[in-house]
Protein backbone atom coordinates (compact mmCIF):
# COMPACT_ATOMS: atom_id res chain seq x y z
CA UNK A 1 0.00 0.00 0.00
CA UNK A 2 0.96 3.96 -0.97
CA UNK A 3 2.47 5.57 2.52
CA UNK A 4 2.39 9.22 2.53
CA UNK A 5 6.26 10.20 2.83
CA UNK A 6 5.24 13.75 3.47
CA UNK A 7 6.12 15.13 7.33
CA UNK A 8 3.20 14.96 9.57
CA UNK A 9 3.16 19.01 9.75
CA UNK A 10 3.55 19.09 5.75
CA UNK A 11 0.26 16.77 5.30
CA UNK A 12 -1.57 19.14 8.20
CA UNK A 13 -0.76 22.18 6.51
CA UNK A 14 -3.72 22.06 3.92
CA UNK A 15 -6.09 21.89 6.84
CA UNK A 16 -4.79 24.00 8.98
CA UNK A 17 -5.09 26.66 6.24
CA UNK A 18 -8.44 26.42 5.20
CA UNK A 19 -10.30 28.66 7.83
CA UNK A 20 -7.81 31.39 6.68
CA UNK A 21 -8.38 30.62 3.17
CA UNK A 22 -11.84 31.19 3.38
CA UNK A 23 -10.71 34.48 5.49
CA UNK A 24 -8.65 35.58 2.63
CA UNK A 25 -10.77 34.83 -0.51
CA UNK A 26 -13.85 36.91 1.34
CA UNK A 27 -11.49 39.86 1.80
CA UNK A 28 -10.10 39.80 -2.08
CA UNK A 29 -6.23 38.25 -0.70
CA UNK A 30 -4.34 36.58 -3.45
CA UNK A 31 -2.17 34.60 -3.66
CA UNK A 32 0.85 37.13 -4.04
CA UNK A 33 -0.27 39.01 -1.24
CA UNK A 34 -0.27 35.51 0.89
CA UNK A 35 3.06 34.27 -0.58
CA UNK A 36 4.49 38.02 0.39
CA UNK A 37 3.15 37.24 4.39
CA UNK A 38 4.43 33.77 4.40
CA UNK A 39 7.38 34.74 3.37
CA UNK A 40 7.79 37.37 6.72
CA UNK A 41 6.62 35.38 8.81
CA UNK A 42 9.27 32.64 7.55
CA UNK A 43 11.78 35.22 8.35
CA UNK A 44 10.51 36.36 11.74
CA UNK A 45 10.75 32.67 12.82
CA UNK A 46 13.98 32.31 11.82
CA UNK A 47 15.02 35.12 13.36
CA UNK A 48 12.93 34.03 16.55
CA UNK A 49 15.04 30.65 16.36
CA UNK A 50 18.24 31.98 16.61
CA UNK A 51 20.05 33.25 19.85
CA UNK A 52 22.73 35.62 17.41
CA UNK A 53 21.68 37.89 14.70
CA UNK A 54 21.16 35.94 11.90
CA UNK A 55 22.88 37.21 8.73
CA UNK A 56 21.08 37.54 5.52
CA UNK A 57 22.89 34.64 3.99
CA UNK A 58 21.92 32.11 7.17
CA UNK A 59 18.45 33.36 7.32
CA UNK A 60 18.24 32.94 3.48
CA UNK A 61 19.54 29.13 3.79
CA UNK A 62 17.08 28.64 6.68
CA UNK A 63 13.45 29.52 4.86
CA UNK A 64 14.39 29.36 1.54
CA UNK A 65 13.81 32.73 0.82
CA UNK A 66 16.16 34.79 -1.72
CA UNK A 67 18.65 37.27 -0.05
CA UNK A 68 16.94 40.43 -1.53
CA UNK A 69 13.55 39.15 -0.31
CA UNK A 70 15.59 39.19 3.24
CA UNK A 71 16.84 42.48 3.32
CA UNK A 72 13.60 44.16 1.86
CA UNK A 73 11.89 42.64 4.66
CA UNK A 74 13.31 42.98 7.47
CA UNK A 75 12.80 46.83 6.53
CA UNK A 76 9.52 46.56 6.43
CA UNK A 77 6.99 48.11 9.57
CA UNK A 78 4.05 45.47 10.12
CA UNK A 79 2.71 47.79 13.10
CA UNK A 80 -0.51 49.21 11.26
CA UNK A 81 -1.92 52.53 12.81
CA UNK A 82 -5.62 49.49 12.68
CA UNK A 83 -3.48 46.85 15.16
CA UNK A 84 -2.51 50.37 17.73
CA UNK A 85 -6.15 51.16 17.62
CA UNK A 86 -7.60 48.25 18.48
CA UNK A 87 -4.46 47.33 21.60
CA UNK A 88 -5.34 50.86 22.47
CA UNK A 89 -9.20 50.62 22.55
CA UNK A 90 -9.47 47.38 24.80
CA UNK A 91 -7.10 48.52 27.18
CA UNK A 92 -9.14 51.43 27.35
CA UNK A 93 -12.71 49.48 28.05
CA UNK A 94 -10.84 47.11 30.40
CA UNK A 95 -9.74 49.75 32.46
CA UNK A 96 -13.04 51.60 32.19
CA UNK A 97 -14.80 48.02 33.11
CA UNK A 98 -12.83 47.22 36.46
CA UNK A 99 -10.90 49.86 37.68
CA UNK A 100 -12.70 51.31 40.97
CA UNK A 101 -12.10 55.18 40.04
CA UNK A 102 -14.07 54.64 36.72
CA UNK A 103 -17.09 52.53 38.35
CA UNK A 104 -20.28 53.68 40.19
CA UNK A 105 -21.72 52.48 43.67
CA UNK A 106 -22.64 49.18 41.78
CA UNK A 107 -19.53 48.55 40.51
CA UNK A 108 -20.46 49.17 36.68
CA UNK A 109 -18.58 51.17 34.59
CA UNK A 110 -19.86 54.90 35.12
CA UNK A 111 -21.27 57.46 32.88
CA UNK A 112 -17.66 59.36 31.48
CA UNK A 113 -17.36 62.96 30.43
CA UNK A 114 -14.17 63.52 28.41
CA UNK A 115 -11.88 66.17 31.37
CA UNK A 116 -13.80 64.41 34.60
CA UNK A 117 -15.45 66.73 36.94
CA UNK A 118 -17.13 65.71 40.38
CA UNK A 119 -17.91 62.44 39.92
CA UNK A 120 -14.17 61.50 39.48
CA UNK A 121 -11.69 61.34 36.07
CA UNK A 122 -12.95 61.42 32.67
CA UNK A 123 -12.13 59.77 29.40
CA UNK A 124 -9.20 61.43 28.65
CA UNK A 125 -7.99 60.66 32.44
CA UNK A 126 -8.61 56.92 31.82
CA UNK A 127 -7.00 56.67 28.43
CA UNK A 128 -3.84 58.17 29.86
CA UNK A 129 -3.96 55.95 33.41
CA UNK A 130 -4.39 52.97 30.94
CA UNK A 131 -0.39 54.39 29.57
CA UNK A 132 -1.83 54.54 26.14
CA UNK A 133 0.21 56.81 23.75
CA UNK A 134 -2.60 57.99 21.40
CA UNK A 135 -5.15 60.69 21.79
CA UNK A 136 -7.75 60.67 23.51
CA UNK A 137 -9.46 61.82 20.73
CA UNK A 138 -8.32 59.09 18.58
CA UNK A 139 -9.22 56.39 20.50
CA UNK A 140 -12.50 57.97 21.38
CA UNK A 141 -13.13 57.67 17.79
CA UNK A 142 -12.96 54.11 17.71
CA UNK A 143 -14.89 53.40 20.39
CA UNK A 144 -17.82 55.52 19.00
CA UNK A 145 -17.22 54.16 15.54
CA UNK A 146 -17.59 50.67 16.63
CA UNK A 147 -20.42 50.91 18.99
CA UNK A 148 -18.92 50.56 22.22
CA UNK A 149 -18.95 53.60 23.78
CA UNK A 150 -22.23 56.22 23.47
CA UNK A 151 -22.54 59.32 23.72
CA UNK A 152 -25.18 61.58 24.25
CA UNK A 153 -26.71 64.87 23.97
CA UNK A 154 -24.52 66.15 27.19
CA UNK A 155 -21.67 64.57 25.70
CA UNK A 156 -21.59 61.86 28.54
CA UNK A 157 -19.93 58.61 27.38
CA UNK A 158 -21.09 55.21 28.38
CA UNK A 159 -19.37 51.70 27.90
CA UNK A 160 -21.87 49.46 26.27
CA UNK A 161 -19.84 46.77 26.14
CA UNK A 162 -16.65 44.81 28.50
CA UNK A 163 -15.19 43.46 25.19
CA UNK A 164 -13.63 45.00 22.22
CA UNK A 165 -15.61 43.45 19.37
CA UNK A 166 -15.30 45.65 16.89
CA UNK A 167 -18.15 45.19 13.65
CA UNK A 168 -18.21 45.93 9.98
CA UNK A 169 -15.57 44.06 8.83
CA UNK A 170 -13.42 46.83 8.48
CA UNK A 171 -9.59 47.21 9.60
CA UNK A 172 -10.25 47.03 13.12
CA UNK A 173 -12.01 43.75 12.88
CA UNK A 174 -9.23 42.31 10.91
CA UNK A 175 -6.86 43.51 13.46
CA UNK A 176 -8.79 42.28 16.16
CA UNK A 177 -9.16 38.64 14.01
CA UNK A 178 -5.18 38.61 13.82
CA UNK A 179 -4.55 39.42 17.37
CA UNK A 180 -6.92 36.77 19.07
CA UNK A 181 -6.28 34.27 16.21
CA UNK A 182 -2.15 34.95 16.25
CA UNK A 183 -1.77 34.31 20.41
CA UNK A 184 -4.31 30.95 20.30
CA UNK A 185 -1.81 29.64 17.25
CA UNK A 186 1.25 31.12 19.28
CA UNK A 187 0.29 28.32 22.23
CA UNK A 188 -0.29 25.30 20.39
CA UNK A 189 2.70 25.92 18.45
CA UNK A 190 4.72 25.99 21.47
CA UNK A 191 3.25 22.65 22.89
CA UNK A 192 4.34 21.45 19.31
CA UNK A 193 7.63 22.05 19.72
CA UNK A 194 8.02 21.70 23.41
CA UNK A 195 10.78 19.17 24.47
CA UNK A 196 9.46 16.10 26.44
CA UNK A 197 9.15 16.71 29.67
CA UNK A 198 8.55 20.34 29.52
CA UNK A 199 5.56 22.54 30.80
CA UNK A 200 2.94 23.06 28.17
CA UNK A 201 0.26 25.74 27.92
CA UNK A 202 -3.25 25.17 28.61
CA UNK A 203 -4.66 24.45 25.24
CA UNK A 204 -7.56 22.09 25.08
CA UNK A 205 -10.80 21.38 23.89
CA UNK A 206 -14.51 19.72 24.14
CA UNK A 207 -16.07 18.26 20.82
CA UNK A 208 -19.27 16.62 20.41
CA UNK A 209 -21.07 15.10 16.92
CA UNK A 210 -24.81 14.07 16.76
CA UNK A 211 -26.30 16.51 18.61
CA UNK A 212 -29.71 18.41 18.05
CA UNK A 213 -29.69 22.46 17.48
CA UNK A 214 -31.90 22.46 20.73
CA UNK A 215 -28.98 20.77 22.41
CA UNK A 216 -25.71 22.72 20.78
CA UNK A 217 -27.92 25.95 21.53
CA UNK A 218 -27.84 25.10 25.28
CA UNK A 219 -24.36 24.12 24.80
CA UNK A 220 -23.62 27.72 23.49
CA UNK A 221 -25.59 29.61 26.13
CA UNK A 222 -24.06 27.95 28.81
CA UNK A 223 -20.20 28.30 27.46
CA UNK A 224 -20.61 32.00 26.45
CA UNK A 225 -22.04 32.67 30.18
CA UNK A 226 -19.46 30.28 31.40
CA UNK A 227 -16.68 32.13 29.58
CA UNK A 228 -17.65 35.79 29.45
CA UNK A 229 -17.99 35.04 33.47
CA UNK A 230 -14.60 33.74 33.78
CA UNK A 231 -12.41 36.16 30.80
CA UNK A 232 -13.96 39.35 33.00
CA UNK A 233 -12.79 38.02 35.91
CA UNK A 234 -8.93 37.28 35.39
CA UNK A 235 -9.18 40.66 33.04
CA UNK A 236 -9.82 42.04 36.24
CA UNK A 237 -7.58 40.33 38.31
CA UNK A 238 -4.69 41.10 35.46
CA UNK A 239 -5.29 44.93 35.55
CA UNK A 240 -4.76 44.61 39.15
CA UNK A 241 -1.50 42.53 38.95
CA UNK A 242 -0.55 45.25 36.25
CA UNK A 243 -0.94 48.12 37.59
CA UNK A 244 1.10 47.11 40.67
CA UNK A 245 3.97 45.00 38.35
CA UNK A 246 4.32 48.61 36.59
CA UNK A 247 6.12 50.00 39.33
CA UNK A 248 9.43 47.66 38.93
CA UNK A 249 9.00 47.99 35.31
CA UNK A 250 8.33 44.10 34.26
CA UNK A 251 7.45 43.43 30.69
CA UNK A 252 6.04 39.97 30.87
CA UNK A 253 3.02 39.36 29.08
CA UNK A 254 -0.51 36.75 29.44
CA UNK A 255 -2.84 35.65 27.07
CA UNK A 256 -6.14 33.94 28.24
CA UNK A 257 -9.24 33.55 25.16
CA UNK A 258 -11.96 30.93 24.96
CA UNK A 259 -14.12 29.87 21.19
CA UNK A 260 -17.08 28.50 20.75
CA UNK A 261 -17.95 26.65 17.48
CA UNK A 262 -21.51 25.74 17.14
CA UNK A 263 -22.28 23.52 14.20
CA UNK A 264 -26.25 22.86 14.08
CA UNK A 265 -25.54 21.70 10.19
CA UNK A 266 -22.35 19.48 11.10
CA UNK A 267 -20.01 21.00 8.57
CA UNK A 268 -17.27 21.97 10.58
CA UNK A 269 -14.22 19.77 10.29
CA UNK A 270 -13.58 17.73 13.70
CA UNK A 271 -10.40 16.53 13.03
CA UNK A 272 -11.49 12.72 13.77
Amino acid sequence: MPTNSKPPLESALAALLEPLAQAMVAHGVTVGSATEALKKALLTAAEQSSDATLSDSRASLLTGLHRKDVKRLRNLDEDTPERRSCSAAALVISHWATSPEFQDESGDPRELTRKGGEDGPGFDDLVRLARIDMAPGTVLKTLLDQNIVEQNGAGGLRLLTHAFLPSGGGAEQVAAYQATLSVHMMAATQNLLAEPGAARNFDRAVRYSHLSAESIEELRRISDERAQTLLQDINALARKLQDYDHEGGHTGRFALGAYILPSPDGTQEDGE
